[in-house]
C-alpha cells in the first residue's frame, strides 16, 4: 500500500494543532491545515526539503534505491528501523546524521518513571524530565560519535556496551 498524501510547510508545520485535529483513528483533519501548508503525495515525503526527517512508524522506509532523494541533513528515526543499515552507510558518506531508533525511541520511558515513581503523574514534569533526559543521551551519543569518527548507531551501541559492566553489577548478573 503506498503511503498518503505528507503536509510540508517551508515555515514549518503547526504540530500542536495538526496532532488535536486527529480523529480516533490518528488521521489528521486536513481542514486544520493553515493556508501555507501544501499536501503532497505520499511518495514525495522523503524529498520534502526539510532540515529533519523524521520517518515514524513505518519501518524499512529508507533504502538503497530512494536514499538519494532524501535532502534532509538530519534523520531522527522514530519508528523501529526505519533506514536499512545500507542506505544508512549511504546516507552518512553523504554527510547526513541517522539519530537511530534505539536513542529516540527511548524517549518513551517516562511513562515507566511515572510508573516507578520517578516521576510524579504531572505532564508538566514528565515532560521536563524526559526533555532533560533525551537532550542529555542525544549529546553523549553525539559526541561519541563525533570522537570515534563512528556513525550514531555505532556510538550509541558502544554507550551501551560501556555500561553494561554497571549495569551487571547494579542488578547482580554475573558474565
Amino acid at each position: 500500500m503506498p503511503p498518503g498524501p505528507c503536509l510540508v510547510n517551508a515555515d514549518g508545520l503547526d504540530v500542536e494543532s495538526l496532532l488535536a485535529a486527529r480523529d480516533v483513528y490518528g488521521t489528521v483533519d486536513r481542514s486544520a491545515r493553515r493556508p501555507a501548508d501544501r499536501e503532497l503525495p505520499g511518495a514525495a515525503r522523503l524529498s520534502a526539503e526539510a532540515e529533519v526527517l523524521v520517518p515514524a512508524a513505518v519501518s524499512y522506509a529508507v533504502d538503497t534505491g530512494n536514499q538519494g532523494r532524501i535532502g534532509a541533513r538530519w534523520i531522527v528515526e522514530a519508528a523501529d528501523m526505519p533506514a536499512r543499515p545500507a542506505a544508512e552507510e549511504l546516507l552518512a558518506a553523504r554527510g547526513v546524521t541517522v539519530l537511530p531508533d534505539v536513542v529516540v525511541n527511548s524517549g518513551t520511558k517516562a511513562w515507566w518513571w511515572t510508573l516507578f515513581g520517578d516521576v510524579r503523574a504531572d505532564a508538566e514534569e514528565a515532560l521536563t524530565h524526559t526533555r532533560r533526559a533525551m537532550r542529555a543521551l542525544v549529546g553523549r551519543v553525539l559526541d561519541r560519535a563525533e570522537a570515534d569518527g563512528r556513525s550514531a548507531r555505532a556510538a550509541a551501541h558502544a554507550l551501551v556496551a560501556d555500561g553494561l559492566p554497571a549495569i551487571a553489577e547494579r542488578y547482580g548478573w554475573y558474565r
